[in-house]
Formats: structure tokens, C-alpha cells, sequence
């Protein structure tokens, strides 16, 4: 029976993709003060920045440095890098429904989240959405020193829940490090896809957003007994 549910964060609890995106604007505004930020040549940039951005699963340098070659070639790449890891938590976007649906399974679950990433660029993006509130266990793999998909950092939170693995949920919207991390450490994998349908031949449960989420675990329930 699952008596816990772990979160991934970024595109899962937050809406990273509208997230990335308001801050790539506020990049290329600060880059091209000269461009009009309404005008399609200036969303055209943007744009070509989230493909590149390859859903925030690429170092930022990459896509700096496709800027550098495209459009400034003086463009100082490290400056820009530590204002994306000092500012990006700014522009933090929640998933919609997440807080009441949070709050409505910590009533009946122990929470917690496991999460890639710097330990503090992650912490400050947590903390400015106000999500640690409904955790008993943050994880976030700059600090504890192994990436997911390892299973260690999911073991890891299953102890601080006080759980066994097969009695923990893990959601996530990246199938190579929150699917198979969660199926290599036991738990009950849910793929987290907002905005699409996720096309896979594994037979994984799928949900389109927390409304799904709370119909499964508060409502249709009788696949947990």
C-alpha cells in the first residue's frame, strides 16, 4: 500500500517550461536592451532559446554559448551563467492546483521531494514557491553528491519518511531520471505530463496535472489496497 509520495520539481511541482521562458526574456532584454520586447524578432530569440534549453536538461553554458555564436559574439558566457543560477528562482512558476492538491494529500500521506540540481539554486526554487511546508523530506542532488536516475538519493528520502520503497509514489516528468530512478529503487513510478501525452511502449501510470493526481490518490483509490 503507498503511504508516501515523492515530488521531482522542476516541470513537475513547477511549470518549468513557462518558467525558463520568463527568464529567457529577462536574459535577451538584458543582452539586446536595443531589441523591442514585443516585437517578433525579440520572441524569436526567446523562442530559439527554449529549444536549445532542451527542457532545462542541458548546461546553461550551451545555450550561451549558441547566443555568443548567433548574436553577440562579445557575449561574456560566465557572467551570464551566475545570473541564471542567482535569478531563475525568481521566476519560479507553480503547477496549477498544486498547493490545495499538496495540502489535501499531506492530510493522508507523508511528502517530500527529490530533485537534480545545485543545492542552493534548487533550495531557493523550492522555498520561494513556499513548498517545504507540506514536506517531511527535501532532497536535492547537489547536495547529497549523486544524481537521479541513482537510486541512492530515492532510498535516501524513502528513510527519511520512514517508509519502504514499495510503499512510496515517486511523480516526475522525465522518464531517464524520475521514472527509471524510481523503478530502480522500487517505488511506484508516475509520469507527470503536463501539457501532453507522454508516448511510451512501457506500461507506466501517467497523469496530465495534480487534478489527476488527487482523483488517484483521494478518490479512485482501489488501486492501492
Amino acid at each position: 500500500m503507498i503511504k508516501g509520495i515523492l515530488f521531482d520539481f522542476d516541470g513537475t511541482l513547477s511549470n518549468r517550461i513557462e518558467s525558463a521562458y520568463m527568464m529567457y526574456r529577462y536574459l535577451l532584454h538584458d543582452m539586446f536592451p536595443e531589441m523591442d520586447i514585443h516585437s517578433y524578432e525579440f520572441e524569436g530569440r526567446v523562442q530559439r532559446c527554449m529549444l536549445w534549453d532542451e527542457f532545462g536538461s542541458i548546461n546553461k553554458r550551451h545555450v550561451l554559448n549558441q547566443i555568443k555564436k548567433k548574436w553577440k559574439e562579445d557575449l561574456d558566457v560566465e557572467h551570464y551563467v551566475e545570473v541564471w543560477y542567482d535569478t531563475f528562482h525568481e521566476f519560479q512558476v507553480e503547477q496549477p492546483h498544486c498547493y490545495r492538491v499538496l495540502n489535501e494529500l499531506s492530510k493522508h500521506y507523508k511528502l517530500g521531494a527529490v530533485t537534480n540540481g545545485n543545492g542552493k539554486t534548487q533550495a531557493l526554487k523550492i522555498d520561494i514557491l513556499d513548498f517545504r511546508k507540506f514536506f517531511e523530506t527535501v532532497r536535492i542532488s547537489g547536495d547529497f553528491g549523486v544524481h537521479k536516475p541513482d537510486p541512492s538519493i530515492f532510498l535516501q528520502a524513502a528513510k527519511d519518511l520512514g517508509l519502504e520503497p514499495e510503499e512510496i509514489a515517486f511523480v516526475g516528468d522525465t522518464f531517464d531520471t524520475d521514472i527509471t530512478g524510481a523503478i530502480q529503487a522500487g517505488m511506484l513510478p508516475i509520469w507527470f505530463c503536463y501539457e501532453h501525452k507522454g508516448v511510451s511502449l512501457y506500461p507506466v501510470k501517467q497523469v496530465s496535472g495534480f487534478l489527476e493526481l488527487e482523483e488517484m490518490f483521494l478518490t479512485d483509490t482501489s488501486w492501492n489496497q
